[in-house]
């Protein structure tokens, strides 16, 4: 049987999988609907769409994680079940007095569990489908201490507080202009999670930060991987 993820009760399928493949997947008990992805991601968004294949013809779900639920619309926002560990580790991190700066928010993965221990979350998101979700999910999981926001992370992130922490998920839009951002709204002694990919990472002035961490979060292809680096500022 082919290598499937689940995410809610939709199971993403190999897009060469075949239908026979699909039929058996749906015998799971938690699987309405499988789909396969449709190509690479085109969309700035970060969104590789999907096909349905079998089952319920729906690509929204509601996905449990680290006893949280949020609502994706799979061919509208971008969400990897891949990253829970990640996810975990950097959401374990959080203090109660913490002001967190979520700078590519999504759905609010972090952003949501974050705000359950932290004083305050500001999650950005240029996709304003993702936002409608993440809204949907803030009010799902009854959490009170989150802003979001629409619009250019950059933009938006210079006119925020200061903050403790400065979550940046997004691996392939990160660069020395999106670093340089963060490095002037977080305090010194304050983290940033900066998710690169393996390639760019060697291209960044680290100059005023202290490496923490450096963590192989996922590979994306064969021999390509993206890495988080975990960065205080001194």
């Amino acid at each position: 049987m082919t290598t499937f993820e689940i995410i809610g009760s939709i199971a993403v399928i190999k897009e060469k999988a075949s239908k026979k493949t699909a039929k058996e997947i749906l015998k799971n008990k938690n699987v309405k609907t499988v789909v396969k992805r449709s190509g690479k991601v085109r969309s700035s968004y970060r969104i590789k769409k999907v096909k349905h294949v079998i089952g319920e013809k729906t690509t929204e779900t509601i996905h449990k994680e680290n006893n949280y639920r949020f609502k994706i619309d799979l061919n509208k926002t971008y969400f990897s079940p891949r990253l829970q560990t990640e996810r975990k580790r950097v959401i374990n991190q959080a203090m109660k007095n913490d002001i967190v700066i979520d700078m590519f928010s999504g759905v609010g993965p972090y952003a949501i569990p974050i705000a359950k221990k932290a004083l305050k979350v500001l999650a950005i998101d240029h996709n304003p489908k993702a936002v409608k979700y993440l809204l949907e999910n803030i009010k799902l999981n009854k959490v009170k201490n989150i802003i979001a926001y629409e619009g250019d992370a950059l933009e938006i992130t210079k006119k925020l507080p200061i903050a403790d922490k400065i979550i940046m998920n997004a691996p392939r839009q990160n660069n020395q202009k999106t670093l340089n951002t963060a490095i002037k709204k977080v305090k010194k002694g304050g983290i940033i999670y900066f998710y690169i990919t393996d390639k760019r990472m060697n291209e960044i002035n680290y100059k005023g930060l202290i490496l923490l961490n450096k963590r192989k979060v996922t590979e994306y292809a064969p021999g390509k991987a993206h890495y988080c680096l975990e960065l205080m500022k001194v």
